[in-house]
């Protein structure tokens, strides 16, 4: 099959750099009608249509990419059900499903998400993995393997996800060690109640100057609470100032932050953008499990403020997080039902540039893509073509798409 091609397409405007703007039709609901071409995989042509009074009947979008993913547990909900739905419930089954892991297990159920990730238009997702003492030593070595099998269709990056205390341990040290030469992302917890704040700094200072000493990333499961809002970020905060450390992290959750008052969050936004600290808004999973302690009082959903974050200039992504396991039960690696939940959840709007950097440009740039997502001539051909005229045709649940990976269909 050829890898050149052209159509006639809408693009969302603010996802797009065109040639010949200034006679670029765009209709009220921001999408661009254009005339896009590409040859041998790269976008050789962008430019407004030329027929008049014909507005194509497709919308094109990048290849989409996941920021918070777990393949290690996905798809186990039949097996290991929270019908309780709440956070304390997750953990405990999720304990109970690691008794039973395997490295083949967890094989299944990362190449089934894979597969379901690349039909439904993924080009690039992090997923977080389980990280402990008894865990099968074998589990890495194939995790490795199965990155390089899909690495021509798909970037996959891994996030060492352990409790702190892990990092301050012999073995952790040898895992850091490893991961080193693997682009392994370290992962943590971080959410309150602290028992003793004093013991939390100490570990947090220990899985931080770990990830400085073995040029580490850090991702770490933060404030993802209904309680004391914003303690986590606080302590990250602090102790970054007092180790003077800048090594890069990314914040997933950031849940309870909600809760404070506009100024609070503005001041704390500000402190998070200075440490250029990347966040991750995981709605689905927070909206379900958190904050389920009596029905009978008023719906309060906690989810990172992502308006006033993209305000204070912090570089926010919305990410899916689980998939039919014991903290969320429902999804299928599908970027349009992410965004189908989320934006009316969030009260977000797809016509606004913000909104969709959220969930394409900048998870882009969480995960150090070579490619933006911002398609243009000398852009990968790297598609998802969708059957929809307006926003509210993509916001169903019939939704019939093509995914082009380097100009090709994908099949």
């Amino acid at each position: 099959m050829s890898n050149s091609g052209k159509l006639e397409v809408l693009i969302p405007r603010s996802l797009c750099e065109v040639e010949n703007f200034y006679s670029l039709k765009v209709d009220d609901e921001n999408l661009a009608s254009i005339y896009i071409a590409w040859e041998k995989g790269i976008v050789s042509e962008l430019k407004p249509t030329n027929i008049d009074n014909k507005k194509p009947k497709k919308i094109l979008f990048p290849r989409f990419v996941e920021t918070h993913s777990h393949f290690d547990k996905s798809f186990t909900f039949e097996e290991f059900p929270n019908f309780k739905s709440n956070y304390q419930e997750a953990l405990s089954v999720n304990l109970k499903e690691h008794k039973t892991r395997t490295t083949n297990k967890v094989l299944n159920r990362a190449e089934k998400s894979l597969i379901l990730a690349l039909k439904n238009g993924y080009r690039a997702i992090r997923s977080h993995i389980d990280t402990y003492e008894t865990q099968d030593n074998n589990i890495w070595s194939e995790l490795f393997k199965l990155q390089k099998k899909y690495s021509s269709n798909l970037k996959l990056q891994f996030v060492a996800l352990a409790q702190l205390e892990f990092w301050s341990t012999p073995n952790g040290e040898e895992f850091a060690k490893r991961f080193s030469k693997e682009n392994v992302i370290l992962g943590g917890v971080l959410v309150p109640p602290f028992i003793n704040k004093s013991r939390v700094k100490h570990l947090l200072s220990k899985t931080l100057l770990l990830a400085e000493k073995y040029k580490l990333e850090i991702d770490l499961h933060i404030d993802e609470s209904s309680i004391e809002p914003g303690a986590g970020i606080k302590v990250l905060l602090e102790t970054i100032d007092r180790l003077n450390i800048k090594v890069p992290i990314t914040c997933s959750h950031l849940s309870s932050i909600l809760s404070l008052n506009d100024y609070e969050i503005l001041k704390l936004g500000k402190k998070i953008a200075e440490k250029n600290i990347k966040v991750v808004a995981l709605p689905l999973t927070n909206f379900w499990l958190l904050n389920r302690k009596d029905e009978r009082l008023s719906l309060n959903r906690p989810v990172a403020p992502i308006k006033q974050l993209q305000n204070s200039l912090v570089d926010v992504s919305i990410g899916s997080d689980n998939v039919q396991d014991p903290w969320y039960p429902f999804g299928n690696y599908d970027p349009f039902y992410l965004m189908t939940l989320a934006i009316p959840m969030l009260q977000l709007s797809p016509r606004d540039r913000l909104t969709l950097s959220s969930f394409l440009l900048a998870p882009s740039r969480l995960l150090n893509l070579n490619w933006d997502g911002l398609i243009k001539r000398g852009c990968p051909a790297d598609f998802v073509l969708v059957d929809a005229e307006k926003w509210a045709d993509i916001f169903s649940s019939n939704l019939k798409r093509e995914v082009l990976i380097n100009g090709e269909l994908y099949s």
